[in-house]
C-alpha cells in the first residue's frame, strides 16, 4: 500500500516529540511548519525552535512564516493527506484546514472541552488539578472547540512543575497520535462534538501572573511556583530586584512573618509563608545566573536574611 503523505505543524520540545512519533510510523512528512528563529539571551542570538531541529535531522523541509494566515501558499501547495498540528503558536488559517484530503487535527495538552486556549498546562498546576491529558481533536475555525476523536489522560503528581508536565505530556501526545494514525488515514475516524457548557478557557499567562502573590495562601503560592518553573520563572521582588524561584521544599513550620527571607543554617535559605517556610533550592536574583542554593548563599544570598519580599 502507498505511504500516506503529511504536514506537521508545531514548536516547543512537546511538539518535536509528536514529530519523532509520527517520523516513526508508516507515513512520509513532506513539510513541517514552526515558528521563525527567535532571538534569546544577552546576545540576542537566533535560536532554533525544537520542531526545526529535529526535522533539519531527519532532511525534511522546513517552512517558518511571520503569519501563516498572510503566508499559507507554500502550505496548500503541499500536496498532502493529513496536518497534524501540536503547540504551533499560530491560528491556522480556514485555506490550510481545508487542504488535507483527511483534514487537520491538532494534539491540545488538556481535557477539552477544558482548558481551551494557550496555557493549559500550566493553569491546570496552577487550579491543583490532580488529572489532565492529551486530546486529540479535528481543528476548526474557533479555537480548540473541534470534535474529539480520543484522549490519553496524565495524572498530575504534586511535585509536577509545567517542565516536568510537558514532558509527560509530549509522551502521552506521541502515543495517541501513533494509536489514531490508521483510522485518521483510512477516513474512517468518528469524531464527537464538545460539550460548549462545560468549556473552560487557559489563556496564556501574563507577566504579571509571574510575580508571587504573597497575600494568598501557601499552597497557592507553591502551585504558582510549579506552574511557572523553569520557564519563565516565578519571582518575589527583595531590595528592588527579581529572585526568581525555581526548586524549593515547602516545610510547614509555626510563627512565621510571611514574606521574610531567614537562615536556619549556613547552608539554607528560607523564605517564610504564612503557615511554612520554603526552603529554596534553585534560584536566581535578576542579572545573574541560575543557582543551587549553596552557591547563591555564598555569594549575594546572605544579605537577603532579614529582608521582607514583596
Amino acid at each position: 500500500m502507498e505511504k500516506k503523505h503529511v504536514i506537521f505543524m508545531g514548536t516547543p520540545p512537546i511538539a518535536a516529540t509528536v514529530l519523532e512519533a509520527l517520523l516513526d510510523s508508516d507515513v512520509i512528512v513532506d513539510l513541517v511548519v514552526t515558528q521563525p528563529d527567535k532571538k534569546t539571551g544577552r546576545k540576542q542570538m537566533l535560536v532554533e525552535s525544537a520542531v526545526k531541529q529535529v526535522a533539519k535531522r531527519h532532511g525534511i523541509e522546513v517552512f517558518q512564516p511571520v503569519r501563516i494566515k498572510d503566508d499559507c501558499e507554500k502550505v496548500v501547495g503541499t500536496p498532502c493527506d493529513l496536518i497534524v498540528t501540536c503547540a504551533y503558536g499560530q491560528l491556522v488559517p480556514q485555506c490550510v484546514l481545508d487542504h488535507p484530503a483527511f483534514g487537520c487535527v491538532n494534539l491540545h495538552g488538556s481535557l477539552l472541552p477544558a482548558y481551551r486556549g494557550g496555557a493549559p498546562i500550566q493553569r491546570a498546576i496552577m487550579h491543583g488539578d490532580t488529572e489532565s491529558g492529551m486530546t486529540l481533536m479535528k481543528m476548526v475555525r474557533k479555537m480548540d472547540a473541534g470534535p474529539v476523536l480520543d484522549v490519553e489522560r496524565i495524572a498530575i503528581a504534586p511535585t509536577d512543575t509545567s517542565t516536568s508536565l510537558f514532558l509527560k505530556m509530549g509522551d502521552a501526545a506521541a502515543t495517541l497520535l501513533k494509536r489514531n494514525l490508521p483510522v485518521l488515514l483510512s477516513g474512517q475516524a468518528v469524531f464527537v462534538e464538545q460539550d460548549e457548557e462545560k468549556a473552560t478557557f487557559a489563556p496564556i499567562l501574563t507577566r504579571e501572573e509571574e510575580h508571587l502573590d504573597l497575600t494568598s495562601t501557601d499552597d497557592s503560592i507553591v502551585r504558582q511556583i510549579r506552574a511557572l518553573s523553569d520557564e519563565p520563572g516565578a519571582y518575589v521582588l527583595v531590595k528592588g530586584r527579581k529572585l526568581k524561584i525555581y526548586d524549593y521544599e515547602y516545610i510547614p513550620a509555626d510563627n512565621t512573618t510571611c514574606g521574610l527571607f531567614s537562615q536556619p543554617d549556613k547552608k539554607s535559605l528560607c523564605l517564610e509563608l504564612h503557615q511554612g517556610k520554603l526552603h529554596l533550592k534553585t534560584c536566581q536574583l535578576e542579572g545573574k545566573p541560575k543557582m543551587a542554593i549553596r552557591d547563591f548563599i555564598n555569594g549575594q544570598g546572605r544579605s537577603l536574611v532579614g529582608e521582607t519580599a514583596q
